[in-house]
């Protein structure tokens, strides 16, 4: 992972619109006369072995780079107001960087009661994973699979020969939670399968919707068609395969970008939802304001609740979702 692709990739993921996907096609159900008011909306919620306050966290961007260290501290920041998870980006670079290793350190000493989760590809083994953690001081590992990407990539990987068997050793051995998390395409049942039979217990389905890698990496090699773009699955299909195995904790992420489509991934199962983009688009403001966007977005979350007519987001379920076919 060569430091102009990270940079490339925040600035091209910057000026990248957000369109329609499938959350657009789901309406609420709602109660014309509710019985709750705004005060008793509880929007707690457990994942990870942890007990957050919100349903939501700040997903995987970047690290390693001068830009996106910056933007990291910045998140991190506004992710310890709140009291949620803050996914760190890739840690390839602090592999063959001492520069890049010491940011990662230093996020970690600049905020010590941060929950923060590390990120791995399944290349690295069970001692590399290890040493992710111990770079954060990381409270859960992601080990994300981004075949599609790294395949679009013209330096990407090419050899995923190890990908199961490392998912396979660190899962048994690492001390923290560990998510398989995609990256933007999504989890078709033959994955779903697979990791359950490896024994995963935490996936992150991260489906199309949102930001999309393989159009980023084309842009960035002044191309316009791939064969690879035929490749995806939404994040609300990915949902509804998931609700097919019960012993998975399931986040989701990819074109989650307000307190609608949170509410609605919950519905369909998942634990807490993940943004990216969202979060990155806060970043042009001061904290101060990043502060008081998310507050409103904390208000629209126990609304939606309210019109539910539901107290605590764990009694979401599809009774609450209507789909527009």
């Amino acid at each position: 992972m060569n430091r102009n692709r990270k940079a490339d990739h925040i600035a091209l993921a910057r000026g990248t619109k957000v369109h329609a996907n499938d959350f657009d096609r789901i309406r609420f159900i709602h109660h014309s006369i509710p019985a709750l008011s705004l005060k008793d909306i509880d929007l707690s919620t457990s994942f990870l072995g942890t007990n957050f306050n919100y349903p939501f966290y700040i997903n995987a961007m970047t690290g390693g780079v001068k830009k996106g260290d910056k933007l990291n501290t910045k998140l991190a920041a506004l992710a310890q107001h709140f009291g949620i998870p803050f996914f760190v980006g890739s840690q390839s670079l602090a592999f063959v960087s001492k520069e890049s290793r010491l940011a990662f350190e230093t996020l970690r000493l600049n905020f010590p009661e941060l929950f923060i989760v590390a990120n791995i590809n399944p290349n690295y083994t069970t001692k590399m994973a290890e040493e992710a953690i111990q770079i954060l001081g990381a409270d859960a590992l992601a080990i994300h699979v981004n075949s599609i990407h790294e395949l679009v990539m013209n330096e990407g990987d090419r050899d995923f020969t190890k990908w199961k068997d490392n998912i396979a050793s660190i899962f048994k051995t690492v001390k923290v939670p560990v998510i398989v998390k995609e990256v933007g395409y999504g989890m078709h049942e033959p994955t779903l399968l697979l990791l359950q039979e490896l024994g995963v217990k935490h996936i992150d389905i991260s489906g199309m919707g949102g930001t999309n890698f393989s159009l980023i990496e084309l842009k960035r090699q002044k191309k316009k068609v791939s064969p690879l773009l035929d490749f995806g699955i939404s994040t609300v299909d990915a949902l509804l395969l998931a609700r097919n195995y019960p012993n998975f904790e399931v986040l989701a992420s990819g074109g989650i970008n307000s307190a609608s489509s949170i509410i609605k991934a919950l519905a369909l199962g998942a634990k807490a939802a993940g943004m990216a983009k969202y979060f990155l688009d806060l970043c042009a403001l001061p904290l101060s304001e990043m502060i008081k966007k998310v507050d409103e977005l904390i208000i629209d979350l126990k609304k939606i609740c309210v019109l539910l007519n539901v107290k605590h987001v764990s009694e979401l379920n599809l009774n609450h979702l209507m789909f527009d076919l």
